[in-house]
């Protein structure tokens, strides 16, 4: 029997369907008959195996459901323009205690500050929200429908996504979350704050809500500082009189 086996072993096909990089047809030991039997094999285990439905041509939706994300307004490929992650909630919750703080600071201290201050804390305000909404509403590149690489055709810069059941293009970076269980162009990392992924189209207003933190913090300490001495010297004013 071993004999058997090893006289056996040279002939067998060097392709692994088991690894994510799939055929490679210049392969010369391989049968054509059976080259397209495994293709429509594959076809149908992804359409039979797949949670999600990127694998199917979708368009001009209103809402859907990818994942554990929340996907509104899909475009005739079926892309959405809005996407709410997993954690929407601490998008929600921390943009509503941000909001409250800025208004709380300005009804406060807006009478001590001088123009310079007030006009800076409105930019350092509208530069937070906007950054901070854009990066947890946007799609971060979630794959549009491509059909080949969606009915697993060879390609040796496709990889398959066991979880979401579509072939993904390994030039565009694109990775599986397991928080929001889907794929993304870009992918970067998963961020509970923002509610979701940091991926291909939100990478650069991720780090733009980074930077407005950072100024956020600095513009509380020195208009803090600016009303409070600007409080000092009317109180002491005041007493002169």
């Amino acid at each position: 029997m071993e004999k058997e086996i090893k006289e056996d072993s040279p002939n067998k096909s060097k392709i692994d369907t088991s690894e994510d990089t799939y055929l490679n047809l210049k392969d010369k030991n391989i049968n054509s008959d059976t080259v397209n039997i495994n293709e429509e094999e594959n076809r149908n285990n992804i359409q039979k195996n797949t949670k999600g439905f990127l694998n199917q041509k979708t368009s001009y939706y209103l809402y859907a459901k990818l994942g554990n994300t929340y996907a509104f307004f899909g475009d005739k490929y079926g892309s959405p323009l809005i996407v709410l992650g997993p954690h929407w909630y601490m998008y929600l919750g921390c943009c509503s205690v941000i909001n409250i703080l800025f208004m709380l600071f300005f009804k406060k201290f807006w009478i001590y500050m001088n123009i310079f201050f007030k006009f800076l804390g409105i930019v350092t305000f509208l530069v937070f929200i906007i950054s901070y909404s854009y990066t947890s509403l946007v799609n971060p590149g979630i794959p549009k429908f491509d059909e080949n690489a969606i009915l697993g055709k060879p390609r040796e810069n496709y990889r398959f996504c066991r979880m979401c059941g579509i072939w993904t293009n390994l030039e565009e970076n694109t990775c599986h979350c397991f928080d929001c269980n889907i794929c993304y162009e870009g992918y970067d990392h998963h961020c509970p704050w923002t509610g979701k992924c940091i991926a291909k189209k939100n990478t650069f207003s991720f780090y733009t809500f980074l930077v407005s933190v950072l100024c956020s913090f600095c513009y509380f300490v020195t208009a803090l500082t600016h009303a409070q001495h600007n409080i000092f010297l009317i109180n002491k004013k005041n007493k002169s009189f």
